[in-house]
């Protein structure tokens, strides 16, 4: 009887694991399909996904860098209780937009089909589904909103009488900051598609006006374009700076694979007769090194720097793995400077020129900006450095240029000390001659 009694629950139980396990690959199978179906549907994107979360590691380092300050622009930081302010002004933008002369309720209608008609597409372009419970109409609304602000503070701005007439020059600062950052982004096609239905006869396309306001970047008032940057078709405005950044090529920037990196500082790299000039390419990832010469265009630093080139190299990891220029460019600079001995030197070359007030800051934050960006991102294994650091590194391992170098720097450093080093080499061989003609005499 009490072995019934057992074989009876052990049955039990051999049903209740049999039925449990069931679910589970029932519930793992659903999740299969489910994730099939995103897939086939990320495969029939109508538009590429371009604007992203900043990747968590890198946030980890400096969140600030990515969180807007003052306005909200697109879907991913909507809703924010810190940046409600803000929604009025995009009101008073919109109310002044609608009492221009010529812009009737049937203009204003024409323009949110047009922007329904792109909704699908528009909603491709962030990485992340956006929320099921926000209508359709909510989206409509603040694409809307969001891209007639950012028209009418671009014109404003590129009056060089009054600028933007409803903010001071702190909150245009701030606005500027917010518009350029990765997660706070419009695609740039529905803004032009908004500005063209707004401004029909406007002789200036909507991206020459984006590239005007953007130049206002010290680093990028060298950068010499009319009309946007050539050949070019950024996605948003963190695309349109990266794009500026790199303008001025004039050859295409080849990728090696598995590169060697730069072993040596600016200082190290001295001391072995490397000489170091200013070019005057306007790209910044145009650096060449011939005849022991090292030339690296001008990069200017700002504090806006490292907020900008922090979202740009953002932008990089999450769609240009393989073409990432600009995080290239930063790996290098980071090799090349150790400390602020470095830095003081590419700045008495005119290769840096800075407004932080001190070397050591410049080192501090080159030295900070590739955390959390190692050499297993596939934009490390192939760079556009890797022939010019594995010349570096094989002009510092020459014994010959290190002692070129030493006597160059140690004995001719200046006119005056290279003056008295020969006299004193003068003064030695004659006394050695007079030595040995004393020898002689006495012989």
């Amino acid at each position: 009887m009490e072995n019934d009694i057992v074989e009876q629950a052990r049955a039990s139980n051999m049903e209740e694991d049999k039925a449990r396990a069931t679910n589970i690959v029932k519930k793992l199978n659903d999740e299969m399909l489910h994730m099939s179906s995103e897939q086939n549907s990320s495969e029939k994107r109508i538009s590429p996904c371009c604007i992203y979360r900043v990747p968590q590691p890198l946030r980890n380092v400096n969140w600030k860098v990515y969180a807007p300050l003052l306005i909200s622009i697109g879907p991913l930081h909507r809703g924010n209780k810190i940046l409600e302010a803000m929604e009025k002004e995009k009101l008073k933008y919109l109310k002044k937009l609608t009492e221009r002369d010529g812009m009737d309720e049937e203009k204003m209608r024409d323009i949110v089909i047009s922007i329904r008609k792109e909704e699908e597409r528009l909603r491709y372009c962030y990485s992340e589904k956006l929320k099921k419970t926000e209508s359709s109409d909510d989206f409509v609304e603040m694409i809307l909103l969001d891209a007639v602000f950012i028209i009418q503070f671009f014109l404003e701005s590129n009056d060089d009488t009054d600028g933007p007439k409803n903010f001071g020059p702190r909150m245009t600062f701030d606005i500027r900051e917010d518009l350029m950052l990765l997660e706070n982004q419009l695609p740039l096609f529905i803004i032009q598609e908004i500005y063209d239905r707004v401004y029909p006869r406007s002789h200036q396309p909507f991206l020459d006006l984006a590239t005007c306001y953007w130049r206002k970047y010290s680093f990028l008032k060298r950068v010499e374009t009319s009309s946007g940057v050539e050949g070019s078709s950024p996605w948003h405005f963190t695309d349109l700076l990266r794009d500026l950044m790199l303008s001025g090529a004039t050859e295409p920037i080849y990728y090696i694979f598995n590169p060697p990196m730069l072993k040596y500082s600016a200082v190290m790299l001295r001391k072995a007769g490397v000489r170091f000039q200013v070019s005057q390419n306007k790209c910044l990832v145009k650096i060449k090194f011939d005849n022991g010469v090292l030339e690296i265009p001008c990069l200017e630093i700002d504090h806006c720097f490292e907020r900008l080139v922090r979202n740009i190299m953002a932008l990089e990891q999450c769609c240009y793995p393989s073409d990432a220029h600009i995080c290239s460019y930063i790996k290098f600079m980071d090799h090349l400077i150790d400390s602020a001995e470095d830095v003081r030197l590419l700045v008495g070359k005119g290769i840096i020129v800075h407004t932080l007030g001190d070397d050591a800051a410049v080192s501090n934050m080159i030295n900070s900006l590739c955390e959390n960006i190692g050499d297993n991102y596939t934009c490390f294994d192939y760079t556009c450095f890797g022939d010019i650091s594995g010349k570096l590194n094989d002009h510092h391992a020459s014994l010959f240029n290190r002692a070129m170098a030493t006597l160059l720097l140690v004995y001719f450093p200046n006119f005056w000390r290279g003056t008295a080093t020969l006299a004193a080499a003068l003064l030695l061989i004659l006394t050695f001659i007079q030595t040995l003609s004393s020898l002689k005499l006495f012989g």
